[in-house]
């Protein structure tokens, strides 16, 4: 069933709202509390190449970590397999179309969307009977940035609609990240573009996503008193250790231990995660949270 949400109703997107020319109404299947996660939108051309799908799969697997929503356009290409990774590492995803929900588009991913139907959102500012018309999908594109707090180029010819989105997030104050590519190469242009304007970060991985993101908290939703920061997915054990340390003042073992339920094993073994998430660091055998 097709439901939908108007621009004063509580459950519309804060960041959308920001915008100039935000949606008065966006019509959505699926599970409308997706809207309420930090969204990070991935885009790139249809056109892709091995080196493309490559490194939009190694990015969504790192940046899974993440409590976050991934966004896109549902397109052929990088865009859908920025979806199908997204589910396969458990991350909800957004799918935003310039047509009406009663006329998926493309056919070839009626499938897909039925899997993120399941597993997250698909939404459109138009009619649900609206055909997929070809000047829709750039303006739904300020849709895909204006929901989300960064947005991730893979692979963009100096012409395409990843490279409309990623100025639309610049024009909206949001983060670009680009991946970088062979310079002789067609996908590699407006990717170049970004960067030589100094509109984009390069990256290589989640983790350079992360890095820079994680040094912006205002970014993400406010945590709750005692509880971890919402940038990062925790396991129950992870939020019991967190809770029971303080932040300025170091934490022995057996204190962590005396205030949680854990056998020491498993807290030192979640002790390391969370030092390689950079949440809690070490000295002189005492523990101390960052975060």
């Amino acid at each position: 069933m097709i439901k939908s949400i108007r621009k004063n109703d509580t459950d519309y997107p804060a960041l959308l709202r920001e915008l100039h020319e935000s949606p008065q109404k966006l019509y959505y299947k699926g599970d409308l509390n997706t809207l309420k996660k930090t969204c990070i939108s991935i885009v790139g051309t249809r056109k892709y190449t091995d080196y493309g799908e490559f490194m939009t799969n190694k990015i969504i697997e790192e940046l899974a970590v993440l409590d976050i929503a991934i966004v896109s356009g549902l397109a052929i290409g990088i865009d859908a397999i920025a979806h199908k990774a997204a589910l396969e590492n458990n991350i909800p995803t957004i799918a935003v179309l310039g047509n009406g929900l009663n006329n998926i588009y493309p056919t070839a991913n009626l499938r897909l969307a039925q899997k993120i139907i399941q597993n997250g959102l698909i939404l459109s500012e138009y009619e649900p009977e609206t055909p997929p018309l070809k000047y829709n999908f750039p303006q739904r594109n300020r849709i895909v940035s204006g929901l989300s707090i960064a947005t991730i180029v893979i692979e963009a010819p100096e012409k395409s609609g990843a490279l409309i989105t990623a100025r639309l997030a610049l024009e909206q104050g949001r983060e670009i990240f680009v991946v970088p590519g062979d310079a002789d190469r067609k996908n590699s242009k407006g990717i170049i573009q970004l960067i030589q304007s100094s509109s984009a970060y390069p990256i290589t991985s989640g983790e350079d996503v992360i890095e820079v993101l994680k040094i912006q908290p205002h970014l993400f939703p406010p945590a709750k008193a005692k509880n971890p920061p919402t940038l990062y997915k925790f396991t129950p054990e992870e939020i019991q250790i967190l809770s029971s340390m303080q932040k300025r003042r170091p934490t022995t073992l057996d204190q962590i231990a005396k205030k949680s339920t854990l056998a020491v094993e498993k807290i030192l073994s979640t002790l390391s995660i969370l030092e390689i998430k950079g949440l809690v660091s070490t000295k002189d055998g005492k523990y101390l949270r960052k975060c």
